[in-house]
């Protein structure tokens, strides 16, 4: 990637820009004397798109979001809140707002980044070259060897962690619980969103008291250090009366072996039947980050306080995909404004 002058990069950032999620579909996009690129249209990369070009209107910002139902207006979940953790997050701005502030926004896959030549290569062929590269690659799931979890499986079995469709196939399958149904939340080992999955089994578990109360929920939870006592008391605090039998690496939570097809799911402390599982999967950096150079080896991207990437000097990494994030969604939103206010006084220290 070509070097990112203090001149160039403080001229397109805002110090103490309120961080916003930005939301659209794809437009044309315009040219201007300094191009930024913004990779993710979560929380954090909406942020940044939406500050920056705020902050120099003249200059072009482009964000580039592989999903379209990520960009589209948060849907109502049919048996949870509005704000679920079912639900990819979102702050609210629309199409409208990205359009007069003249962000552009492209439906286009990231698959290489040239650093050396500043270029970026889309999943539709085209090509993209850049002044700037800001990048909210989000997390991917992490493939697992356990026997009977294929494509099938995943499908059947969704995870619902932050996509609107399996989101769908999740509550629709909740729907047809029967009333004393089994309910399985699976959650992984490497747990990389331990307050996410929290309110997994919060949520869940509100569901069952309040549609299926004589249906029962277990949490399979194969880490070390366990969220139950964290659940007890949240529960109690709310008001949750559900059953609720939670099974920790110590105590038969390790998968061992699945049948989707039959409901069936063996675990180091037994086998279980259950009429509705959400299999959450271990999750790293999102692809772009992985092809990009940006991730060691746990899977993540390891960068200093300010986001500047300690592997590709020149690149910003904002949100879940660095390696010390806390990974929820206001803390996306503030390593946007983090990024902002250092890259307007320091220039990220590039010469």
């Amino acid at each position: 990637m070509q070097s990112l002058s203090r001149r160039h990069f403080t001229r397109t950032l805002l110090a103490g820009a309120t961080a916003t999620a930005a939301t659209g579909y794809a437009s044309t996009l315009t040219a201007g004397p300094h191009r930024t690129l913004v990779l993710g249209g979560g929380p954090a990369g909406g942020a940044c798109a939406l500050a920056l070009k705020r902050a120099r209107p003249g200059d072009a910002v482009v964000l580039v979001e592989r999903d379209p139902t990520r960009l589209a207006p948060a849907p109502r979940s049919a048996f949870t809140a509005p704000r679920s953790a079912f639900t990819a997050p979102r702050a609210g701005i629309t199409l409208d707002t990205l359009r007069d502030a003249g962000v552009e926004v492209m439906l286009d896959e990231a698959t290489e980044i040239d650093w050396r030549a500043a270029r970026l290569a889309l999943f539709s062929g085209r090509s993209l070259a850049f002044d700037t590269l800001m990048l909210a690659p989000g997390t991917a799931p992490v493939p697992e060897d356990i026997p009977g979890l294929d494509a099938a499986a995943q499908h059947r079995w969704p995870a619902a962690w932050g996509s609107p469709r399996e989101s769908a196939r999740l509550s629709a399958a909740l729907g047809a619980l029967p009333d004393a149904g089994h309910v399985v939340l699976r959650l992984p080992a490497d747990l990389s969103h331990p307050e996410a999955a929290l309110g997994r089994a919060l949520e869940l578990a509100a569901w069952i008291d309040h549609h299926r109360p004589s249906a029962r929920l277990s949490v399979l939870e194969s880490a070390q250090a366990s969220l139950a006592e964290a659940y007890e008391a949240r529960a109690a605090s709310q008001g949750i009366r559900a059953r609720v039998d939670w099974h920790t690496a110590r105590t038969g939570g390790r998968v061992l072996h699945l049948d989707a097809p039959n409901g069936m799911i063996e675990t180091s402390g037994g086998v279980l039947q259950a009429d509705v599982v959400n299999f959450v999967p271990p999750r790293s950096a999102g692809h772009i980050a992985l092809i990009g150079g940006l991730a060691d080896a746990s899977g993540w991207c390891p960068c200093d306080a300010q986001g500047r990437s300690t592997l590709r000097d020149g690149a910003v990494i904002l949100g879940d995909a660095r390696a010390d994030a806390v990974r929820t969604r206001q803390a996306a939103l503030h390593s946007a404004s983090v990024a902002l206010e250092n890259g307007a006084r320091t220039g990220f220290g590039i010469a």
